[in-house]
């Protein structure tokens, strides 16, 4: 079974390379470039439209965390984040690589276990977001195009994706159950024994304690950053407008909020697709016909918003490169010796958290 599952990802990424090289062939690669060529300099505000969402993001993100010190600021927060976009956008296993790399990041900052916490956070509430966007979208596309009965299927299909985690997260905050430590201990009773959770599970017990307390405790910062969330989904649509506007005949802002719903909607399904190469092509191309444009403006918008990516993907890369150049032996040292020194204080408030979470379930168990 570990055999077959190692071959899941090369093949996913085999296959939508070839489904990029086939779209882009029917559609005719001249009348593709042609549409790039268009844009022009105007290639810079859509950059920095895109720059907002991650700006957006690292400022949510920065809400997210829950430290006995000083929160990192959003700015602080942007270069973990865009490193660990590069690496959910470059790798086939996406979410996997993209977000430890962004705990690691930031752990030189705060506790590992509240960096950890925060991008579970950020994580939940931003595809929270994501869905509550594409549902709107959904009824949108249903009172615009009431004649395609698949989208009843789409609709309630992404209704139920929706409720089903909602209800179950918020049934976990009410009862106060913590899930992953009630099947860490269904686990144990069953004999099954990982080193890993072993060594472990007192550190995931205690983030999944930290991210029911936001969620219990601190309403008003999840309103802000779902609000935030549910924000950067507009810069994408103002970046969808833009591209339409100066690439096609016409544009409609009815579908670029579309075309950013399908987009979504591709990036939570097919993060294991390096750049979402192919299936994001053929939503957008999709989505726009529809509305009677050409697949090729389809192609050629996915692609134009490939190219940005690529663009803070390399910022990515720098800033990964520049935090993790190896330093000369003795300055080695005498960092090591200075971060030691700072975390002492550190780790004893770890520590009583830690103790403080194990409390609380001695007392949730009791009751």
């Amino acid at each position: 079974m570990k055999n077959s599952h190692r071959y899941v990802r090369p093949v996913a990424t085999i296959i939508s390379m070839a489904l990029f090289a086939r779209l882009v062939q029917r559609t005719g690669p001249e009348t593709v470039l042609q549409n790039i060529r268009q844009l022009g300099w105007s290639m810079v505000l859509v950059i920095l439209l895109s720059g907002i969402r991650h700006i957006l993001r690292a400022q949510a993100w920065s809400w997210c965390v829950q430290t006995d010190g000083a929160r990192p600021p959003a700015l602080q927060l942007l270069g973990p984040r865009l490193m660990g976009e590069a690496l959910n956008d470059l790798t086939p296993a996406g979410p996997l690589i993209g977000e430890p790399a962004k705990i690691v990041a930031v752990s030189k900052w705060i506790p590992a276990e509240d960096a950890a916490s925060s991008v579970v956070v950020e994580n939940l509430i931003y595809v929270l977001g994501a869905m509550l966007f594409m549902l709107s979208g959904i009824v949108l596309a249903l009172v615009k195009l009431a004649a395609f009965r698949g989208l009843l299927w789409i609709g309630g299909g992404l209704l139920i994706c929706f409720l089903v985690p909602m209800a179950l997260l918020l049934w976990a905050v009410d009862r106060r159950t913590l899930l992953l430590g009630s099947m860490l201990d269904y686990l144990r009773r069953r004999g099954l024994r990982w080193s890993f959770l072993d060594r472990h599970s007192a550190s995931l017990r205690l983030i999944e304690s930290t991210v029911y307390d936001f969620f219990r405790n601190r309403k008003r910062t999840f309103a802000a950053v779902l609000t935030a969330e549910i924000a950067t989904n507009f810069t994408g649509v103002a970046e969808a407008y833009l591209i339409l506007t100066l690439t096609a005949a016409h544009s409609s802002v009815l579908a670029a909020y579309l075309v950013e719903s399908a987009s979504r909607a591709v990036q939570l399904a097919f993060s294991f697709v390096p750049l979402g190469l192919g299936v994001q092509e053929g939503a957008t191309a999709a989505t726009l016909q529809a509305f009677g444009y050409a697949a090729s403006e389809g192609v050629s918008l996915a692609i134009i918003r490939k190219i940005r990516s690529l663009f803070w993907a390399a910022v990515g890369l720098c800033f990964m490169a520049k935090h993790s150049a190896v330093l000369p032996v003795g300055e080695k040292s005498a960092v090591e010796g200075r971060e030691i020194s700072q975390s002492a204080p550190v780790l004893a408030m770890s520590h009583q958290k830690r103790t403080d979470a194990e409390r609380y379930e001695i007392r949730r168990l009791a009751s």
